[in-house]
């Protein structure tokens, strides 16, 4: 499913011209997706299934990467006051279970920091494949969720600093998508945040037919409980991260 990895990017705001015809110093943006280590680990939901992920495909419509002055806070409802901004258009499909974070971008970008992201998913946003083990039960699952999300996310937060660009250099920017916060993490106390606000993995195990799980979410919609419906919108609203940078997810 993977389409392809290299974004054609417009610089726009700062240009890439000086008023006198010179060029102004220019390197390499970079952006990659990132499902952290519990993709490629396995982990325990919420309620106690141990969930093996094979496959999870992520879907990106476009993104559009920002040096911002003041720093964009996506908490606070506003929108990013650019300075410079790095459009990538192009859609591309990655599978987020890899030995390294998949590219989904790479363009010319004017130096400075690039501080904000803006992204966009397209249907089907999310496809895990994978097993699901409890007990003595061994469930297949095939999960599809079409629901087209909308990000916009501030400066990266992470052990290193993303998206400083020097010239004549390469930098890169994250997508990072929290699957606790889908499924829980059952390491946790199940009064913790997290597994409080996660849908877990109970809903889709009593829709199992021969120990399967084949589903999209018109199937979801219509056979899951209106609450438990509520909390999977709710919960994929959620996953979007800049590394543990918070995001804030506008399509609704």
């Amino acid at each position: 499913m993977l389409q392809r990895y290299l974004a054609i990017a417009l610089v726009v705001s700062t240009g890439l011209l000086t008023a006198c015809g010179q060029p102004n110093p220019t390197g390499t943006l970079m952006v990659y997706a990132n499902g952290e280590e519990r993709l490629s680990q396995g982990w325990t939901s919420k309620d106690g299934w141990q969930l093996t992920i094979d496959h999870a495909y992520l879907t990106i419509g476009s993104m559009t990467a920002y040096q911002t002055k003041p720093p964009f806070d996506p908490q606070t409802g506003a929108q990013p006051e650019a300075i410079a901004t790095v459009e990538f258009p192009d859609a591309v499909t990655v599978d987020l279970v890899a030995d390294d974070p998949p590219l989904l971008g790479s363009a010319p970008a004017p130096v400075g920091h690039f501080n904000a992201l803006a992204w966009q998913t397209l249907d089907p946003t999310l496809q895990l494949v994978g097993t699901a083990r409890r007990g003595d039960v061994n469930l297949l699952f095939n999960l599809t969720l079409n629901q087209p999300l909308q990000y916009l996310c501030g400066e990266y937060i992470g052990e290193e600093r993303k998206g400083i660009l020097a010239a004549n250099e390469t930098t890169a920017l994250e997508i990072t998508l929290h699957f606790d916060h889908l499924f829980g993490d059952g390491a946790e106390p199940p009064t913790a945040e997290i597994n409080q606000a996660a849908f877990g993995f109970e809903p889709l195990a009593a829709l199992a037919l021969k120990n399967q799980v084949n589903v999209a979410q018109a199937t979801l919609q219509e056979r899951l409980s209106a609450a438990d419906y509520k909390r999977l919108l709710e919960a994929m609203k959620s996953l979007g991260h800049v590394g543990e940078g918070h995001c804030r997810e506008v399509s609704s």
